[in-house]
């Protein structure tokens, strides 16, 4: 019989539940903080970060300086890569002696890069005189608009060094060193707040959210995009990588601030694969491009090199779910005399990326 005594008991027991919040519908609403609309925390900096982009910037855009056949200084690269002999036309870029972009290169790819400066500076010599098969120069589209600074095979140095760079310091430092356990595991101070900074878990955060690219309010806002999150607009219609990404940084900082150490994994987490996916994606989006232009040597040149320069930031993580082979076979596929690659070599490649990172389906959309 359900009588009074029965009723009581049964009445105390949900009150409890309530109370307490232990009941399993009442966890959904765990963690109990606020995780706001956009990356917008008290104490955040990645001076640093807006620093090295700005420097890519500056060594980007002299680079190109041989599209209009200027003759360039390789020493010059090198300076404004290790922020040596005040290269930069920024001064407060000179000023920050501490900062530069080739001490954040992962150590392998540094030599790498610095043979790239050598090998831009020679094919500068051509002064500027048409590319042919064989011979540098400028490689010029069939209506006459652009003209690319390019070696004997086609390739694009300007392009490859961009987006290598891209991969060897800003993604390589955001996932491998400011998301690793080293950074925000926990061991990491997140008690103790340096004004302007937060505690070091939240600032290592911050930092890796500044390799990102992007405005506080992105992806509502995409003013002033730089790099990835530049690259991750171009992608997001098909590979959804905006909301991802940035619901992931914003969590992970909140969750951070709240001590919440899972929230914290989980989001990290969740930033490693999105950005490996978009880097994945970006050089499906220029594999794309090369293979719709297949037929103007100058552009396919151009996307073919910018394809290589994404390809090459898919070895600078640990585990990526490209493998090293397969890495391997994408280059094969490719070929080293861009003159050569046929629509089929980039179909191949394509399909190795969207096989490896489950892209079969919108891999046609990119």
């Amino acid at each position: 019989m359900f009588n009074s005594s029965t009723f009581r008991t049964f009445t105390l027991a949900v009150a409890a539940c309530v109370a307490f919040s232990s009941c399993s519908d009442e966890k959904e609403d765990d963690p109990s903080y606020n995780v706001p609309q956009t990356y917008n925390f008290e104490n955040v900096s990645y001076t640093g970060q807006t620093q090295r982009i700005q420097m890519l910037d500056e060594l980007d855009a002299y680079i190109k300086t041989g599209h209009d056949g200027d003759v360039l200084n390789a020493q010059k690269m090198k300076d404004m890569y290790a922020n040596a002999n005040n290269p930069f036309a920024d001064a407060s870029l000179n000023a920050a002696t501490s900062k530069q972009l080739k001490n954040k290169t992962i150590l392998t790819a540094q030599p790498v890069f610095e043979a790239l400066f050598d090998d831009v500076a020679a094919a500068s010599l051509s002064s500027g005189i048409p590319a042919l098969e064989g011979l540098p120069g400028l490689l010029t589209t069939a209506d006459g608009s652009k003209s690319y600074l390019v070696n004997g095979d086609g390739l694009e140095y300007a392009q490859v060094i961009q987006k290598g760079l891209m991969g060897a310091v800003f993604f390589n430092q955001a996932v491998e060193s400011y998301l690793s356990a080293e950074k925000i595991g926990p061991a990491v101070d997140n008690t103790t707040v340096t004004a302007g900074e937060g505690t070091k878990m939240e600032h290592h955060w911050d930092e890796a959210f500044g390799y990102f690219g992007a405005p506080v309010d992105f992806p509502a806002n995409t003013t002033g995009t730089k790099y990835w999150a530049n690259y991750s607009n171009k992608v997001d219609a098909a590979l959804g990588s905006n909301k991802a990404l940035m619901d992931a940084f914003i969590k992970g900082r909140a969750a951070i601030s709240a001590k919440d150490m899972e929230g914290k994994d989980e989001a990290a987490a969740t930033v490693r694969t999105e950005w490996e996916r978009l880097v994945a994606a970006a050089t499906i989006l220029e594999l794309n491009a090369a293979k719709a232009n297949i037929a103007d040597q100058a552009k396919k040149s151009h996307y073919l090199s910018e394809a290589i320069g994404f390809a090459m930031g898919l070895q600078y993580i640990t585990a990526p779910k490209l493998s090293a082979a397969q890495y391997q076979q994408v280059m094969d596929a490719i070929g080293t005399n861009l003159y050569e690659t046929t629509a089929d070599d980039i179909n191949v490649a394509i399909n190795i990326i969207s096989t490896a990172y489950g892209m079969d389906n919108i891999k046609g959309q990119l």
